[in-house]
């Protein structure tokens, strides 16, 4: 349960300190606990902070830990040379999963899961009885060992699909498209009076928050919740409430195929807008 996972602190970018980690785990082992993993994330839910992947990797390595890598959304942005740095270390990880149904595009479902040694997931899963075996045993990779369902979609199709009609310099086109709207937006609220960018914007979400002078705690949280829950109702966009360092924000995460500079032009205005009407 719970009481087994332990969550890392992390630094003003929201990002895994390696020297909590390393801390953590010595503390485990003097309690007499065995930790056995530890899971990084390359773009996080909120903010889309990137954990450093190299540092990890050296205090999973020293400990002898399986390291996971979770680059569900942002892993996406890796086939862009330019973010590649953003996971350095990435060749240490044991396992890492990406979902290119969400910022890639491809139709939902699809995930996609690396391991470095499947023999670890065979061991596990692998069934073998007498109506499953086939000719073929031992000279292709029966995917049925490894995971929980005997069956399972073709779901590499869809990616395999998207990646033709596109083409990877089209899909490169396409995400880099986002974050420069991305850092569109983030500069029109940093230089709008009563507005914050609250997190770095390392790709294509910004997550920000209006402040009206004197507003705090409580209040605050009411007033984001108030305006943008208005601006969800009225079905014009969608965005999400999340809280950040205790209190309520806001994320506008721009990735949808046919969103252009026009549409994030408009939201700012709704924004705005909403805004106004809820002071």
């Amino acid at each position: 349960g719970r009481a087994n996972i332990r969550v890392v602190a992390h630094d003003s970018s929201f990002a895994m300190k390696p020297d909590a980690l390393e801390l953590a785990i010595e503390d485990d082992k003097a309690a007499g606990r065995i930790p056995c993993a530890v899971v990084a994330t390359t773009g996080t839910t909120t903010t889309t902070a990137f954990d450093p992947i190299l540092a990890i990797a050296k205090v999973t390595t020293h400990h002898g830990l399986w390291l996971h890598v979770d680059a569900a959304m942002a892993g996406s942005a890796m086939i862009l040379p330019e973010f590649r740095s953003l996971w350095d270390g990435i060749e240490s990880a044991d396992s890492i999963v990406l979902n290119p149904h969400k910022w890639l595009g491809v139709a939902f479902d699809c995930s996609v899961y690396f391991v470095r040694d499947s023999q670890h997931l065979i061991r596990v899963m692998s069934t073998n009885p007498s109506y499953l075996q086939t000719s073929a045993d031992g000279q292709v990779k029966n995917y049925r060992d490894w995971g929980l369902p005997l069956g399972r979609r073709f779901r590499a199709l869809k990616l395999w699909f998207l990646i033709r009609e596109q083409g990877v310099t089209g899909l490169q086109q396409r995400l880099r498209r986002d974050i420069e709207n991305a850092r569109w937006l983030a500069e029109q609220v940093r230089q709008t009076p009563g507005w914050k960018v609250l997190a770095p914007v390392s790709l294509q979400t910004v997550c920000l928050r209006y402040e009206p002078v004197g507003m705090t705690g409580e209040l605050l949280d009411q007033f984001t919740l108030n305006w943008v829950n208005q601006l969800n109702r009225s079905g014009y966009t969608y965005l999400t409430p999340a809280v950040l360092e205790g209190r309520w924000m806001v994320r506008v995460s721009i990735g949808a195929e046919q969103t252009e500079r026009v549409h994030v032009e408009q939201l700012w205005y709704a924004l705005q807008s909403a805004v106004l009407r809820t002071t």
